[in-house]
């Protein structure tokens, strides 16, 4: 049985392909969603999925078969969220690493 991972992209790499991703999951804190954060629709805010995956098993439904971009400060935490989505099931996941936010704006 293989066990699947993540893809880590640049902050350079991942920023000229942003629109191609499903959904792009901003794992960053609240505090640091309020100061600013990707104008694209398929941004959302998924507060600290790196300390909780169950919140990855509540993504699974809808999103599971997508193509998912996570990140969030400089990649550590988004590497987290990513293993977490990874175990819940999702395949197509990429980690903005190195990089973070604000590389990506």
């Amino acid at each position: 049985r293989s066990v699947m991972s993540h893809q880590t992209l640049p902050a350079e790499e991942a920023k000229p392909i942003l629109s191609t991703f499903h959904a792009i999951l901003d794992v960053r804190s609240q505090k640091e969603w309020d100061s600013g954060h990707l104008p694209f629709p398929s941004v959302r805010h998924v507060d600290s999925l790196h300390l909780h995956p169950e919140k990855a098993s509540a993504l699974v439904e809808e999103l599971k078969d997508q193509k998912i971009l996570v990140h969030c400060g400089i990649g550590k935490r988004a590497q987290m969220a990513a293993s977490h989505l990874i175990s819940a099931g999702f395949s197509d996941v990429s980690v903005v690493c190195p990089g973070g936010y604000s590389h990506l704006v």
